[in-house]
């Protein structure tokens, strides 16, 4: 047993998980999983866990997510699946891991499934990349600091809607009430929405010019927002 589950197992113990044995579901997984080809996921990250019961129906899951890619991982995605003692799939649910998984590097998830299955696997579902989270935090700083309002996607509804809105991280014209305002959604970092005037606008690019992130997409491809999830706007 390597360090990290170790380090894991320690972990689990601090809070409260009754580690189930594993020695034998890791050795029949490990071969379950080597009759397949790795999947892109699998090539580019790695997952430690363990596990046990939690109380009532519940199997608690901790580990690490280990990104073996050259740039920050966002919106990571677990796929926990319930394997019965013939080797078949008979359940799984996605669990966020929550945290940016930086490059070369890893973040810590803690997750509860429903079920008592004898095995269980956990494999990174889905996953994106962002090429430069620095100019993110910048580009965001300078969009706050030219008085654009931050709306905070606190709910599961917003949260939905500011990950259908596209292009990520780039300022969109939208027009409202026959006035211009610029939207920037970070369905990321963040987790929030920018929204500002044209003057804000204009006020943020003369703070920055060297940044793209701050030149609006003028071929507006974007998905149009629901205004009234996101409650008050700018008032001219």
């Amino acid at each position: 047993m390597n360090r990290w589950r170790l380090l894991i197992m320690a972990i689990s113990l601090l809070l409260g998980t009754t580690v189930a044995p594993a020695v034998s579901s890791v050795s029949f997984l490990a071969a379950r999983a080597e009759a397949a080809d790795p999947t892109l996921s699998e090539q580019l990250f790695r997952v430690e866990w363990t596990g046990g019961a939690s109380p009532p129906d519940q199997f608690r899951i901790v580990g690490y997510v280990y990104n073996d890619y050259g740039e920050d991982a966002v919106n990571v995605q677990l796929r926990i699946s319930e394997i019965d003692a013939s080797g078949s799939t008979v359940g799984s649910v996605i669990k966020p891991v929550g945290d940016t998984v930086p490059a070369s590097g890893r973040a810590f998830f803690d997750v509860q499934v429903p079920g008592t299955a004898p095995y269980y696997e956990v494999a990174v579902e889905s996953f994106g990349f962002m090429r430069d989270r620095w100019t993110t935090v910048q580009t965001e700083q300078l969009l706050a600091a030219a008085g654009f309002d931050q709306k905070l996607a606190d709910t599961p509804e917003k949260l939905a809607h500011l990950q259908t809105l596209t292009p990520a991280r780039k300022l969109v014209p939208q027009e409202r009430d026959s006035h211009l305002y610029y939207v920037y959604a970070d369905p990321d970092l963040c987790k929030c929405l920018y929204v500002g005037t044209a003057a804000q606008y204009e006020q943020a690019r003369e703070k920055q010019l060297g940044n793209d992130e701050l030149v609006a997409v003028q071929d507006n491809q974007s998905v149009p927002i629901f205004w009234g999830l996101w409650g008050d706007w700018p008032g001219y």
